[in-house]
C-alpha cells in the first residue's frame, strides 16, 4: 500500500515516459599510475578526495599501480572534472571517460 495519494502515484513513470526525456550521461574518473609518487601518498589522496576508507583507497592504489589504471567513481561530468582537477593539483594523473 502506497502512502502517496492516488493522483500522484505514477508521476515519476509519466516523467520517464516523455518523448524528450534524455537520461543524464555518466562519466568515469580513472586514476593512472604515478611512478614518481609514494604508494601511501596515492592512497591518502584517494581517501581525501573520496569517501573511501583505508582498505578501499589502498585497493584502488594497488590497482592503479599493477594495472596502470583504476576506476575511482562514476558520476556526472562536472563532478568528474572536479575530481580530475583535484588529483592534478596533488600531482596524480587522472582522466575522464564516458561510462
Amino acid at each position: 500500500m502506497s502512502i502517496r495519494p492516488p493522483s500522484r502515484r505514477n508521476d515519476r513513470l509519466s516523467f520517464l515516459a516523455r518523448e524528450n526525456y534524455i537520461p543524464p550521461r555518466r562519466f568515469k574518473v580513472v586514476l593512472h599510475k604515478a611512478a614518481d609518487k609514494e604508494l601511501m601518498f596515492v592512497a591518502r589522496v584517494v581517501m581525501e578526495l573520496t569517501r573511501f576508507g583505508l582498505a578501499e583507497a589502498e585497493y584502488r592504489m594497488w590497482e592503479a599501480y599493477h594495472r596502470g589504471r583504476s576506476l575511482i567513481v562514476v558520476t556526472h561530468f562536472e563532478r568528474a572534472e572536479l575530481f580530475v582537477e583535484q588529483f592534478a593539483d596533488r600531482g596524480l594523473p587522472a582522466s575522464i571517460e564516458p561510462a
